[in-house]
């Protein structure tokens, strides 16, 4: 059992620097193909996911500095409880989640 430990230690300390140097190198390689890729990949995040999500999280921060989330929390533990096993606060969550829906889909 030990020596097999040993073998798995070993193994993993030789395996990680050789995937980070590979990794490494593959970028180097195929540098025209990974910063179209990257490029292509940063105007999709710019143009979709940003104006999507942004007013969320600005929404959803701006109602959690308020205390909107103790009073929603005390209305709805009697419900949220036996349903979730969850206090009242686990409500705000659910019904942002609701509300928003799924932004990718």
């Amino acid at each position: 059992m030990l020596k097999t430990k040993f073998i798995v230690i070993k193994f993993k300390k030789i395996l990680l620097p050789f995937t980070i140097f590979a990794f490494i190198f593959f970028l180097l390689v195929f540098s025209n193909k990974n910063i179209s890729a990257s490029k292509a990949g940063l105007l999709l995040w710019a143009n979709s996911v940003v104006p999507t999500l942004l007013p969320f999280f600005i929404a959803t921060e701006i109602l959690m500095s308020t205390n909107i989330v103790e009073i929603i929390g005390k209305k709805i533990n009697k419900i949220m409880r036996p349903l979730f096993n969850v206090p009242g606060e686990g409500a705000f969550p659910l019904i942002i989640g609701i509300i928003t829906g799924y932004p990718v889909g």
